[in-house]
């Protein structure tokens, strides 16, 4: 593979005939892949137990901090506090591995 790519990139005119070949060659396995997915999703979009469980796993929740005796207006800056504390620790788990990941595209680019 090192070869080829070396090959390729001696002679850049090289490059694009051998994408189009390969692009040909694969995309009705893609293709179909993609399908398959698309019929996954479309199995998943009419999924009404899922939605049921995530609003009924909310309600509870709201109930047990209205339970213990938060006002409802509390209840539900507590509620909302948490999606954004969840949104925040998303955003840093995914920074963080997106930098682990550029920082190890870089090392490996110097090998």
């Amino acid at each position: 593979m090192d070869k080829i790519l070396e090959l390729l990139m001696s002679n850049p005119d090289l490059i694009m005939p051998v994408v189009k070949e390969y692009i040909e060659k694969y995309k009705p396995m893609v293709y179909s892949l993609v399908q398959e997915m698309v019929e996954v999703y479309k199995d998943y979009s009419n999924n009404t137990d899922f939605p049921a469980v995530v609003a009924k796993t909310k309600k509870n929740m709201y109930d047990a901090y209205v339970g213990v005796g938060f006002t409802e207006d509390q209840s539900l800056a507590l509620m909302i506090n948490d999606n954004i504390q969840l949104m925040k620790n998303i955003t840093q788990v995914s920074t963080r591995s997106n930098k682990a990941t550029n920082k190890s595209v870089k090392v490996n680019s110097f090998r």
